[in-house]
């Protein structure tokens, strides 16, 4: 009888081996990992945080097909909550769905294999339940709470954020969606200033963990971010095949640039750093990106960028099993400044246009529950990594999170700038006067930031159109120096609108920038024939 058990143990052991999962993530320590092929998903470890109601957190790993796996949720070792599955024959993965939980912990997830008598347990310990977010994009994504101002006493202020925990996936690429992530940078942590201060553009983003940090302040509960993001990359990359062929875009780039140093070709990082992530469970996504589109299929920015919120979105949703809302929030920062050349001059305006889908606010028609960061107002002369590259994340941080409470929580707050509502030329008068949605603060004229199109013929320049009279919700503008048809008017259309902080309108009390917008003119008076703009 020994014998035999010992046969049958060494047969199920050598099944065992000829199972092992494909890509087996190799850092986890053993109560992560199992014998042999049975472990969590790559992501799943000590300190997590789970998304918490109304929505079910998602565990999965790899097994042995056909094997049993029970997972089970302690709390402070009393089982609360026990569910099963079976490891899948054609992909050797688990997956269950665990009941709604209130935010808080912590928590031990537990997952136990069983296939005949031979069982397998893994452990992750100090679990929270929270709400997690994704945060991508390319280098001002990346940058570290190292490189922003005020870094020595940023990274000193870990103390009272023990609940908001970190995690940072690896870059990496690859040519076929992968099921789990290759490997991470920082598994989940708990923070601390060597893990958000390590080094320049590596380890955590310090829009990120500052995001995270400032919600925390307001929800009092704990707070996922996970870090996925890799300097000087298009948008092409992010994006899956099938949104990138909605959007006809060419296998090769449309022109040269020089601020994409990173990979572009088509979905490699989707592939390997967002597909991967797919079955977890998310509150919502922010985006930091479109330096890398100045020059590079910038024309179809505006189809790009709307195309991959909804493909993330529905992908998300689906690798969740509906856990993750289908229109789960997503936010992005409107790019910054940048001292560039005669190359990038229109360029840089043009791919913030195209980040709102031509619409100059969100959300929109296009672009449902997004919110937006407006930047262009935190430019940085002399930042040592670049202009393209400011230091005041803090401010973008702080917007990003204003546009998270409206949108994300509900809250009733103004989360961006102005924008006028109406456009009027006054006849006879030489001035344009704009009627504006939100009271505004004028905090200084400028005679240049303002332009309108002058049409003759066939011909249309932008002249500037002077800030003149204004009030609460009005501004004036003198286009006097139009002589010819007034087709349209643009606001801050340049790579660098104003200095520091010091655009002329922002809102009246909550100093959010207005953000850049152009729009036809059309009740010309009497006379003037409008023209479209170039």
């Amino acid at each position: 009888m020994i014998a035999s058990e010992f046969v049958l143990g060494l047969v199920l052991r050598l099944f065992l081996q000829a199972h092992v999962s494909a890509g087996g993530f190799g850092l986890f320590s053993s109560d992560k990992v199992g014998y042999v092929g049975f472990r969590f998903a790559s992501y799943i470890d000590d300190y997590m945080v789970l998304q918490r109601e109304p929505a079910g957190a998602v565990i999965w790993g790899y097994g042995t097909p056909r094997a049993t796996v029970t997972v089970t949720l302690c709390r402070d070792q009393e089982p609360i909550m026990k569910k099963g599955t079976r490891v899948k024959a054609d992909s050797n993965t688990w997956t269950v769905v665990l009941d709604p939980m209130k935010p808080g912990g912590p928590y031990e997830v537990m997952a136990q294999q069983t296939l005949g008598r031979i069982n397998f347990t893994l452990r992750v310990h100090d679990v929270l339940f929270g709400d997690v977010w994704l945060c991508s994009g390319q280098s001002n994504m990346k940058m570290t709470v190292s490189q922003v101002f005020n870094a020595t006493g940023e990274l000193s202020n870990t103390a009272a954020y023990q609940s908001v925990r970190i995690l940072s996936v690896s870059s990496t690429q690859a040519q076929q969606e992968l099921e789990d992530l290759a490997k991470v940078d920082l598994r989940w942590s708990k923070p601390t200033s060597k893990n958000l201060g390590h080094g320049n553009f590596t380890y955590m983003s310090a829009v990120c963990w500052l995001f995270g940090r400032f919600l925390y302040d307001t929800l009092r509960y704990p707070v996922g971010l996970l870090s996925s993001s890799w300097s000087g990359t298009p948008i092409e990359a992010w994006s899956s095949r099938r949104s990138l062929e909605a959007c006809g875009v060419p296998r090769s780039g449309s022109m040269p640039s020089d601020l994409k140093i990173g990979p572009s070709a088509h979905s490699v990082l989707w592939n390997a750093m967002i597909h991967p992530l797919r079955n977890m469970t998310l509150k919502g996504v922010i985006w930091y990106q479109g330096e890398s589109n100045v020059n590079f299929n910038r024309d179809l920015y505006n189809c790009t960028f709307p195309l991959l919120i909804d493909d993330w979105r529905q992908t998300f949703h689906d690798g969740s099993q509906g856990q993750t809302e289908r229109l789960f929030p997503f936010g992005f920062v409107q790019l910054s400044s940048y001292l560039s050349g005669e190359a990038l001059h229109d360029g840089l305006p043009q791919i913030r246009w195209h980040q709102t889908a031509d619409f100059g606010y969100v959300p929109n028609q296009r672009m449902p529950n997004t919110f937006m960061a407006a930047a262009v107002d935190l430019c940085d002369r002399n930042s040592p990594f670049g202009s393209i590259h400011p230091r005041d994340k803090q401010t973008v941080a702080y917007r990003l999170h204003l546009g998270a409470r409206a949108l994300a929580y509900g809250e009733k707050l103004i989360f961006q700038g102005p924008l006028p509502q109406k456009i009027e030329l006054l006849a006879d008068t030489g001035l344009l006067n704009l009627t504006y949605s939100q009271p505004i603060e004028v905090q200084r004229r400028d005679d240049k930031i303002f332009e309108v199109s002058c049409c003759s013929d066939h011909q249309c320049t932008w002249l500037p159109a002077p800030m003149d009279t204004f009030s609460t919700q009005t501004l004036a503008l003198n286009i006097t120096s139009c002589h010819d048809t007034p087709a349209a008017l643009r606001y801050a259309w340049t790579p660098w609108p104003c200095e520091y902080k010091q655009c002329p309108l922002y809102h009246l009390t909550s100093t959010l920038p207005a953000p850049p917008f152009i729009a036809p003119i059309t009740n010309p008076s009497p006379g003037y024939h409008s023209r479209t703009a170039k």
